[in-house]
């Protein structure tokens, strides 16, 4: 698809322009030097920027092009709202060392942390009853966002707001359920999905839609109907995460709203099929390039973990060996990356996916790197 442009913004056209508009004002040409050509030239730049800035204007009113609060607006004609962070979540231990006789209240909004960045409130009020030890409380994320997600149970032991009489707090289980706010790609391609939404006939795409509605961590979902009138949708999350139970019930409950489902489908929602794979693999660096070529391999961030991300955050990808091979070799993400001279790929092998299937990362990784003269 081709760039859309409402103003043709090309630098040199422009400095003609300026530059004869000067000399046709004098009556005279203007020569390198002249004091009014050298404030005509100092003009060029900004007659692109605001040639520049009119032309975006112009074309974030298309939907490919418009991005925030102008994508925001668009999304809002068609009926279509941009998914909210959500706040992670988990269970808060509050303890005492010796029992009391007395209850201990625990008011709404106590806050607990484990690392003063992500902070965790009660989201009602909770009460230790006298003689015991210990209360269970759930507690969310003062701010939304996957950041707050996989804190290991017993970090969040920090009690922010005191609370009398409490001694220790520990959470009992990893934090999840958080997510980011919707991007501006995810949240244009849902907008581009819902006009499928005005027909009453339950085509895919609408299914598709109201899946990917239900909760701002479900990236895509394949829609089928197996046999008449069922309707089978099979969500994924962002970065290949499996959809929890709580998810599945979220895109059920979303898809089989009555002004959602035709009154004759029955529809079902299911986990993914996973399909793990093995990587096993031996590239080959210069001496002089050993450093930054396992930094650009094997690093945090680097070819590999890039590769197991994108192998595991679609339905449908199949297993491509030769993607992680382009990683290794050719590696494009920042500048001044080392790649590696060459690459012999035993794991994995290139595996069919359906539309069902994703496939993921087993853990089992054998990556080693070896010095060649080579270039």
């Amino acid at each position: 698809m081709s760039d859309l442009n409402f103003i043709e913004v090309k630098p040199s056209e422009i400095y003609e322009t300026v530059i004869s508009a000067l000399e046709d004002g004098c009556s005279e040409e203007l020569y390198p030097g002249d004091e009014r050509r050298i404030f005509g030239e100092a003009l060029v730049p900004l007659v692109v920027a605001v040639y520049s800035s009119v032309n975006d204007a112009c074309r974030q009113k298309m939907l490919r092009y418009a991005r925030g609060e102008v994508l925001d607006a668009l999304g809002e004609n068609r009926g279509v709202t941009r998914e909210a962070a959500v706040a992670a979540e988990t269970v808060e231990r509050f303890g005492v060392n010796t029992p009391i006789g007395s209850n201990i209240i625990i008011p709404a909004g106590t806050r607990v942390t484990s690392d003063y960045l992500n902070y965790f409130a009660t989201t009602a009020t909770a009460v230790l009853p006298a003689g015991e030890s210990y209360v269970d409380v759930a507690v969310k994320a003062t701010e939304g966002g996957s950041q707050a997600n996989d804190i290991l149970a017993g970090a969040i032991n920090v009690l922010v707001d005191m609370v009398p009489s409490i001694d220790t707090v520990t959470n009992t289980v990893k934090t999840h359920g958080g997510s980011d706010e919707e991007t501006d790609d995810a949240y244009r391609d849902r907008i581009r999905l819902s006009g499928s939404t005005l027909s009453v006939a339950g085509p895919p795409n609408a299914y598709r839609f109201w899946a990917m509605s239900a909760d701002a961590s479900v990236a895509d979902a394949y829609v089928s109907s197996p046999s008449p009138g069922v309707v089978k949708i099979v969500p994924i999350c962002y970065g290949g995460v499996m959809p929890s139970d709580d998810i599945l019930a979220k895109v059920l409950a979303s898809c089989s709203a009555d002004d959602v489902r035709p009154l004759t489908d029955q529809v079902t929602v299911e986990a993914p099929t996973v399909q793990q794979y093995d990587i096993e693999l031996v590239y080959y660096t210069t001496e002089a390039d050993e450093s930054a070529c396992v930094s650009t391999v094997e690093g945090d961030g680097g070819a590999i973990d890039k590769y197991i991300y994108w192998q595991g955050s679609s339905l449908n990808r199949d297993i491509n060996p030769d993607y992680l091979r382009k990683l290794i070799l050719a590696p494009d993400w920042a500048e001044d990356l080392v790649g590696a001279v060459r690459v012999n790929i035993v794991k994995p092998v290139f595996t069919d996916m359906d539309e069902t299937t994703v496939a993921q990362f087993s853990g089992n990784l054998t990556v080693s790197h070896q010095l060649t003269t080579s270039e």
